[in-house]
């Protein structure tokens, strides 16, 4: 029997479908990553800060921009996260799309920049996702684009274009990279690679504190991570069998994840990384949950607005969108003589599910009630606590419905011209991936290739940057947590790392990874502590420091203002399998803050 192998359309192509659910997910991780920024805003962000703007561009290059730093105020940085908020509210819902992308990429990079001492791989490859998004029709499904198309360009869900491609091989090249990268005997022969994560404490999850105790379990794991991401990236584009590799590899990929978050206090790390997986979703799955979702009417069901209401007409495309009800017409009463007078007797749109006719609030949640995916909300909608103030609200918008269509003709227009995604689009996409291809390979010391500065530039002015060194060439060795102790103006003592007064804690807590108030103060602590090793000015543990002694009023109430202090970390050392860990105190900074 002779073996089929799948086309290049199928191993590069997305489905449109799946490109509606990476909008919607990579907006969720935009604003869940905005909303967590928010509790550092002052910390991270502004002149008050531990990195004001005037040692920030210090260290980025001459080609690295950033809208944030025009400005250290707090309400400016403010206002920055609410305009990005929106633009990702907006990208998710699927309007004007092409731009909210855009837009929400800039502000991305631009946050990026304000403060690169607190970023990690998580915030690489969101940027990058990003930007691949760019070339791509993320609206072409499930949007309020796609409801107020009045000519739709793409009449099947099958989508294959370079920058299809340059997406999915993006994904990939992460893990594939990194794996070139694990160079050390501890990933290629020993097995004791994830034994080495697992013991940096100032990292790991209680979970993994428990579960490193297994570690004829850690040697299966470290061979199964690094030959997943060597041997992952090439199989799952194989034409041969490919059904079955892609369906298995992007579990393998997601569930590693899933296993990371587990383990390892990383941020949203593996929530972007299943995005980037999910990415690889193939159309047979949409089909296949589609067959599976239950048919909530089984009478033909109709909507039914006043002919010459813009409004009344691009409500109910948005509403059969995304309810997720393809299928159901969306017609003018007046189509109808009998449905029409109903309309005009009532004031009211009309819902038709067989010879059944619903008007007003009640045909909104009985057209919920028969969403495959949204029916339990309909069936909250249906009680009776809710039809009364239903009903005052749709008269209210009836009364209002001239405003409300002036006021769509102008947010909500009717798309007579899609955006579209050629030639032009692709050879620039084309463009970028030689561009990051080049980039990764440059990462790995035995390709012995040297960037220009010409190529830098770019790459920092666009954030193209590549570096996939998971635990590579080998995880860290040590494992720091910082103990900062001081005396007040009146000579109490003070605990100035946790805001209290008392000697500091030296001893080891039961939790390290809960020293740090969340893992982008781990970050720039961790920068920090390296920093302090090298013969250079010490920029971060100076802004700290001053940091620290400008917000002191604000950690404890009616005590003396913050005199002195000295940044210490303790410096767990990761032993071999079997050997004991030993812990050495080092002092990396003094401060006076009045001198």
């Amino acid at each position: 029997m002779a073996v089929r192998l799948a086309s290049i359309r199928t191993i590069f192509g997305i489905d449109l479908r799946t490109l509606a659910l990476f909008r919607v997910l990579l907006s969720l991780w935009i604003l869940i990553d905005l909303f967590m920024r928010t509790r550092d805003l002052v910390a991270h962000y502004t002149d008050a800060g531990v990195m004001p703007r005037s040692v920030q561009i210090e260290h980025l290059y001459a080609t690295t921009w950033s809208f944030h730093l025009a400005n250290g105020s707090a309400w400016f940085q403010a206002l920055l996260f609410i305009v990005a908020g929106l633009a990702a509210l907006a990208l998710m819902l699927g309007w004007r799309t092409r731009l909210m992308t855009v837009i929400s990429w800039a502000l991305l990079l631009s946050l990026q920049n304000r403060n690169t001492f607190i970023l990690s791989g998580e915030d690489n490859l969101a940027l990058m996702l990003l930007f691949w998004a760019m070339f791509l029709p993320l609206g072409a499904r499930y949007s309020i684009d796609a409801a107020l198309s009045r000519r739709p360009v793409f009449t099947g869900n099958t989508y294959c274009t370079i920058a299809t491609a340059a997406l999915l091989l993006q994904g990939m090249s992460m893990y594939f990279f990194s794996a070139l990268l694990k160079t050390h005997p501890i990933w290629t022969q020993d097995g004791t690679a994830v034994y080495y994560a697992l013991q940096l404490d100032y990292l790991v999850t209680p979970f993994a504190l428990w579960f490193r105790q297994f570690e004829g379990l850690l040697t299966g794991l470290t061979f199964y991570v690094y030959l997943l991401e060597l041997v992952g990236p090439i199989l799952i584009f194989s034409p041969l069998f490919h059904r079955t590799f892609r369906t298995v590899l992007m579990l393998a990929f997601i569930t590693m994840h899933l296993s990371f978050a587990l383990f390892l206090e990383i941020g949203f790390f593996p929530f972007i990384s299943i995005i980037m997986n999910l990415t690889f979703m193939p159309g047979w799955m949409w089909d296949r949950l589609a067959r599976l979702l239950p048919a909530r009417a089984d009478r033909p069901v109709a909507i039914w607005f006043d002919r010459g209401c813009d409004f009344c007409e691009k409500t109910c495309q948005i509403l059969k969108v995304f309810l997720f009800l393809p299928a159901t017409p969306v017609r003018p009463a007046q189509d109808d003589a009998e449905i029409g007078a109903e309309l005009e007797a009532r004031n009211s749109w009309v819902l038709t599910i067989g010879n059944d006719r619903h008007f007003k609030f009640d045909a909104l949640s009985r057209l919920v009630a028969i969403s495959p995916v949204l029916f339990p909300l309909g069936t909250l909608l249906g009680l009776k606590v809710f039809r009364k103030p239903g009903d005052r609200f749709y008269d209210w918008v009836g009364r209002n419905r001239s405003s409300f269509s002036r006021v769509t003709a102008f947010a909500l227009p009717w798309r007579d011209r899609p955006p579209r995604f050629g030639a032009v689009t692709q050879m620039l996409a084309a463009a970028a991936f030689v561009f990051v291809t080049v980039q990764n390979i440059s990462t790995i010391p035995a390709s012995g290739l040297t960037l220009p500065a010409q190529f830098v530039g770019v790459r920092q002015a666009l954030g193209l940057y590549q570096n996939w060194t998971m635990f590579a060439p080998y995880p860290e060795m040590t494992s720091p947590w910082p103990v900062i102790e001081g005396e007040l103006a009146d000579g109490t003592m003070a605990d100035v790392y946790n805001g209290r007064t008392g000697l500091g804690d030296f001893e080891k807590p039961e939790i390290v990874s809960q020293r740090y108030a969340n893992y982008r103060w781990r970050k720039f602590l961790s920068n920090l502590e390296d920093q302090s090793y090298e013969d250079e000015p010490q920029v971060l543990s100076l802004n700290y420091a001053r940091y620290l002694c400008r917000s002191w009023p604000d950690s404890v109430a009616n005590v003396a203002a913050l005199s002195n202090f000295v940044i210490y970390f303790q410096i767990e050392r990761t032993p071999s399998p079997g050997d004991r860990k030993t812990v050495e105190t080092r002092q990396v900074w003094n401060h006076d803050c009045f001198g």
